[in-house]
């Protein structure tokens, strides 16, 4: 049994994996620190879990990975391994500044390149929303950072005098907002549909080709049903990257 640890900027998503077969999974949120630390141990409880004999980190947030390292150390004695650091991503990246690309984005194209083996675009609606292309080789082509909806919504309000912070659950029932909450929430929700919408018609044109379109994050669930280019939806396909990165850079003898 082993780890994955996606340490994200709002929430930390843990995968127990049993050899290639993601077991369990679990998200919790990223507050500090107290909150974190109660999160974790009712997930990674030394006294329930069995010690895994690896840990493998995929970070965004390095404030909040000391203390995830700090907690795995103390409690089951591992030392973690980082993603891009200790482990490499067997995928090449095709950017201008390949060292800058945030290893969320190059795990999840790994992982959805193996699941396509073709042109894919991923689009991650999380804190931030991306949307990357993988070309027909399996590199990582560059693509689009813009604000998540939650971003969106936090932005409105700490840069205006009234508007409200509300949180996009759900569709809004008409396009019509009535009052200010529903003016936010219909300007938000569809304004990011239309925006990711539009931005995987310009990558298709680009690319002249029709590639498979992957959506995972947070927001995927809520988003995929508006935007008909989408596939599938992979809400752990970051795991699934971790997993592949570690798998591939195990030795052959210990890769099963």
């Amino acid at each position: 049994m082993w780890l994955a640890i996606d340490i994200g900027n709002t929430n930390i998503h843990i995968g127990i994996f049993e050899d290639d077969v993601l077991h369990s999974s679990y998200s919790v949120k990223s507050e500090f620190p107290r909150p974190l630390l109660e999160n974790l141990k009712n997930t990674l409880n030394p006294a329930t879990l069995a010690k895994p004999h690896a840990v493998v980190i995929s970070s965004v947030n390095p404030k909040i990975e000391v203390f995830i390292v700090e907690y795995i150390q103390k409690y089951f004695f591992v030392n973690s391994q980082f993603i891009g650091r200790d482990i490499p991503i067997p995928m090449a990246i095709l950017t201008d500044q390949p060292d800058r690309v945030g290893v969320d984005r190059l795990v999840n194209a790994l992982a959805a390149f193996e699941m396509t083996k073709s042109w894919t675009i991923v689009v991650d609606a999380g804190t931030a929303i991306t949307v990357d292309v993988i070309n027909d080789h399996g590199a990582f082509m560059g693509g689009i950072i813009a604000p998540g909806m939650g971003m969106s919504s936090k932005a409105l309000h700490h840069y205006t005098a009234f508007l409200p912070e509300i949180l996009i659950r759900n569709k809004p029932k008409s396009i019509l907002g009535k009052n200010t909450e529903g003016a936010i929430n219909s300007g938000i929700y569809w304004g990011t549909v239309g925006m990711v919408s539009k931005l995987i018609n310009m990558f298709c044109d680009e690319l002249k080709c029709q590639p498979a379109i992957i959506a995972t994050g947070g927001d995927a669930q809520l988003l995929a049903p508006e935007i008909p280019q989408i596939t599938a939806v992979i809400p752990y396909l970051t795991l699934e990257g971790i997993k592949s990165a570690y798998k591939k850079n195990l030795p052959q003898n210990l890769r099963n």
